[in-house]
């Protein structure tokens, strides 16, 4: 299905014009806003050639049809069979048709459709069990309170690892239950919100903790045990390992694991994907796209 093929339906037209604007609106880049309509487009074309011509004729069983018959199909210039990613955009196209037909009234069918298994895109994530054993493999010294407070910077607030080791104390905005990304991606700044537990271990930490280790004058929010100095990012890194390995985590895990497990939490949380791209800060909408294949998961 690599060749485009044109449609005749004058309402398939107009619904493949509409999704397009609606990715548009939504904020997706323009590669995608420009792919997503194609792919859509070669499903359209196949309802035309099952003889179907409008909206009203749509089942859910043609979606799962017609990605079955992808399955068994063969590239024109590769002469094999498609692979699981090259699937998945069309399983994701589809998912998004759904949601726009019924965000916008059109009708109410959905499409249940799971993505094929591409290790290459799914990402490292920790159940809710798992993030529970990483608190608890903290104790309540003050290395143990800033653990926790690292804790709820890269899992509670999804915060990167440069903006996490680039936080200062006077980021931490208790007063408005913010947090203050100096640093973000590609110099960007943003507020994040601190949830009430998030909260709790971040003011813990900066009211009894921190003063303990501090051993000379710094404004940046988290320092070691050695001469109290602040951590660098190899170090935050490192101890986030330490904490998984004492916690009996066996997954290769790092602080990115941290964001990418928040991100799938709030997905399945019930949460908008527009919502979590503020949050993560994400610049695009695609970059969050990749969690929407985790939210069956059982926790």
């Amino acid at each position: 299905m690599e060749a485009v093929h044109l449609l005749h339906s004058n309402e398939h037209v107009l619904l493949q014009q509409g999704f397009k604007n609606w990715l548009q609106l939504l904020g997706y880049a323009d590669i995608s806003v420009y792919n997503l309509p194609r792919h859509l487009q070669e499903f359209l074309h196949y309802q035309e050639q099952q003889g179907k011509y409008g909206l009203q004729q749509l089942a859910a069983s043609d979606a799962t049809a017609f990605i079955d018959l992808l399955k068994i199909r063969t590239g024109i210039r590769t002469g094999q069979g498609y692979s699981s990613g090259h699937i998945n955009k069309y399983i994701q196209a589809l998912h998004l048709f759904s949601r726009y037909v019924r965000e916008t009234g059109k009708t109410g069918i959905g499409f249940r459709l799971e993505r094929l298994e591409d290790s290459r895109s799914k990402p490292t994530w920790l159940t809710v069990a798992e993030v529970h054993a990483l608190y608890r493999a903290t104790d309540d010294s003050p290395l143990g309170m800033r653990d926790r407070a690292m804790l709820a910077v890269f899992y509670g607030c999804g915060l990167r690892l440069n903006e996490g080791a680039n936080l200062e104390v006077s980021d931490v905005l208790t007063e408005r239950g913010l947090l203050y990304v100096r640093k973000g991606k590609g110099y960007k700044e943003r507020y994040v919100p601190i949830s009430g537990r998030a909260y709790e271990l971040l003011q813990l930490y900066i009211d009894h903790g921190r003063p303990q280790l501090l051993q000379s004058a710094t404004a940046m929010l988290f320092i070691g045990v050695n001469k109290g100095i602040p951590l660098t990012k190899q170090s935050l890194y490192i101890r986030i390992k330490q904490l998984a390995k004492k916690a009996g985590i066996i997954k290769n895990i790092g602080t990115h694991t941290l964001r990418h497990s928040v991100a799938t939490h709030l997905l399945q949380s019930g949460m908008e994907l527009e919502q979590i791209q503020e949050f993560l800060g994400h610049s695009q909408l695609d970059s969050t796209q990749i969690y929407t294949h985790l939210v069956n998961d059982v926790l």
